[in-house]
């Protein structure tokens, strides 16, 4: 048997409990993983209250974890083993359990100078990074890009891998308080949203050319503005509705030829030899100091309700992790 986590009806952090179940042995390409970090992120919530589709219910929640090979499927060959340190995160959820027994597709080897806590807190996140300034907009030297969201977990992850990129990196808050965070994480330029003269200041920091690409996590809040930054044949890059569905049509697109992109992990990262080049490119970036990893929050696993809680109340920003007694 083993604890999970798991929702029989979506809704608020209240239908989340904790249950016993069973748990089979690995067959044939199937791994047995003892987890012993479970990273904590919005899709979390998104996939609790309905907003994220989720297949089947009950269902256990949670994207990405990392812990350690217990049992191997008979038909896994290569160099996994029992006792190594793997992580996954594009997997159909299920990651808030001490066990679970998940397909060798979508694990990655852990390299030993890159601990648990680190590697839950970054691969979902990192992954997403990187097809967001590789693939979705290629960032190019001294392109003016838009990050939303710049103080929160993925947000600090996009910024800091945009200014590798050398691109002019302008973070997007909330609040006031947290532009010291977004200008901490690579930005050149931060402003709160709710500033009435934001447009008008990203013109200024761009001399009226407009933005290249941006980066909402947000939606309907900040899709106005977005799009009244953005240059000619500039992006609107879609990878989260926070706040609700962005209002688009052709007539907005066409008014400077701009375009807009819906994005998801499972379409850029769903090759495993793919998956792996990145994971490498990430611990790389991770050890020349090029991505920085301040997790904030430890939770336990027994407090993964209360976490839900602190994400749904805002309390709780950053990196956050749940880790396994």
């Amino acid at each position: 048997m083993t604890k999970a986590v798991q929702i029989k009806k979506t809704g608020g952090p209240e239908v989340l409990e904790f249950v016993s179940k069973d748990i089979s042995e690995p067959k044939g390409e199937e791994v047995l993983i003892r987890h012993t970090v479970i990273g904590l992120n919005r899709y979390d919530s998104e996939h609790r209250k309905g907003t994220r589709t989720i297949k089947d219910l009950p269902s256990v929640l949670g994207m990405e974890a990392v812990g350690v090979v217990e049992k191997l499927g008979k038909n896994i060959t290569g160099d996994l083993k029992v006792g190594d340190r793997v992580g996954y995160c594009t997997a159909p959820p299920g990651a808030y359990c001490e066990k679970r027994i998940i397909h060798l597709k979508y694990l990655i080897k852990i390299p030993d100078d890159i601990s648990d806590e680190v590697a839950a807190a970054v691969l979902l996140k990192g992954m997403t990074a990187h097809y967001l300034v590789n693939h979705s907009y290629k960032i190019k030297p001294g392109a003016f890009v838009l990050v939303h969201g710049a103080n929160g977990g993925l947000g600090q992850m996009i910024c800091q891998w945009a200014k590798e990129k050398k691109g002019v990196v302008i973070g997007s808050v909330g609040h006031d308080e947290k532009i010291k965070v977004a200008l901490q994480n690579g930005c050149t330029h931060a402003i709160n949203y709710n500033d009435k003269n934001f447009t008008s200041k990203i013109m200024e920091i761009t001399k009226n050319q407009g933005l290249g690409a941006v980066y909402d996590p947000i939606g309907y809040a900040t899709s106005k503005i977005s799009f009244e930054s953005l240059g000619k044949f500039g992006i609107y890059v879609s990878y989260g509705q926070i706040s609700g569905a962005a209002p688009i049509n052709f007539s907005l697109l066409s008014s400077r030829s701009l375009f807009a992109a819906g994005t998801s992990i499972y379409h850029y990262k769903h090759d495993r030899f793919i998956l792996l080049l990145t994971a490498m490119e990430i611990f790389e970036m991770l050890r020349k100091k090029l991505l920085t990893v301040r997790i904030n929050k430890k939770y336990k696993f027994n407090e993964i309700i209360q976490a839900h809680h602190d994400m749904e109340n805002r309390k709780v920003s950053g990196l956050n992790i749940i880790k396994i007694a």
